[in-house]
């Protein structure tokens, strides 16, 4: 798993927040119950204890006032601590179809942990990518999947690092080096935009009178060229509307 960013992945545990957080939901609302109903019996058995924190402290009667919002701010900041982590643990992302994919196929081949503690690759859903995601990245993916019908030995020597090679010896494993797999890519993406900002104009160059065929080569690459810049990047709306203007 730690041969490459693509494998770091573990599971989230949703299941296992969603009851710690109604447990401690449930506790605060007792607590929140105890508070009004001791304010429900000052209404009407001493109302100034609701207008002086001073007098209500003094009152003997226990659990006092005090010691239930006392309470109540200790379970409080548990609650929000809590709930500040599931928010930031459910923000990272799931791990691609193809990532959890290989992780799932080396340990179901390798069996590197026994059988009760490999059960943890079984919960699909409940997984995160704990690397960050590169722009594209499912298109590095793809392009990788390519390169698999090339000789092992070509893609090796293309896209491996020495480091990358030292890591595994197994014939079924191909770790690439990020670094070299991004230029490739920044390499077919810059023919890509070439393609279609210049495909258009020598098409527009070879009918000059042919007015209804230059409005469809027009609308056409227009299409096509916001849908790569949606599609290979991690453009805004507001950044794509732009582009596609310009």
């Amino acid at each position: 798993m730690s041969s490459s960013d693509n494998f770091l992945m573990c599971r989230r545990f949703a299941f296992l927040h969603s009851r710690v957080l109604l447990h401690r939901q449930d506790e605060l609302a007792e607590l929140e119950k105890q508070l009004l109903g001791m304010d429900d019996e000052d209404v009407d058995l001493d109302e100034l204890a609701l207008q002086s924190r001073r007098r209500d402290d003094q009152r003997p009667e226990e659990p006092s006032r005090k010691s239930v919002i006392n309470k109540i701010d200790s379970k409080l900041k548990d609650y929000d601590d809590l709930t500040m982590r599931i928010r930031a643990i459910s923000s990272i992302p799931q791990p691609s179809e193809r990532d959890y994919g290989s992780l799932y196929k080396w340990i179901d081949a390798e069996k590197p942990l026994c059988r009760e503690e490999i059960k943890f690759v079984k919960y699909k859903d409940d997984f995160i990518a704990l690397a960050e995601k590169q722009e594209g990245g499912w298109f590095d993916g793809v392009l990788e999947d390519m390169l698999s019908i090339f000789p092992r030995p070509f893609t090796r020597a293309l896209l491996s690092s020495p480091a990358d090679k030292k890591k595994t010896d197994d014939e079924y494993v191909q770790l690439y080096s990020k670094y070299r797999v991004d230029i490739l890519v920044r390499l077919i993406l810059t023919i890509v935009t070439v393609v279609l900002l210049m495909a258009p104009t020598a098409v527009l160059f070879l009918v000059p009178e042919h007015a209804i065929v230059k409005l469809v080569v027009i609308v056409v690459f227009t299409l096509l060229f916001s849908a790569a810049l949606g599609v290979f990047t991690k453009a805004k709306r507001h950044e794509m509307f732009a582009a596609t203007a310009a």
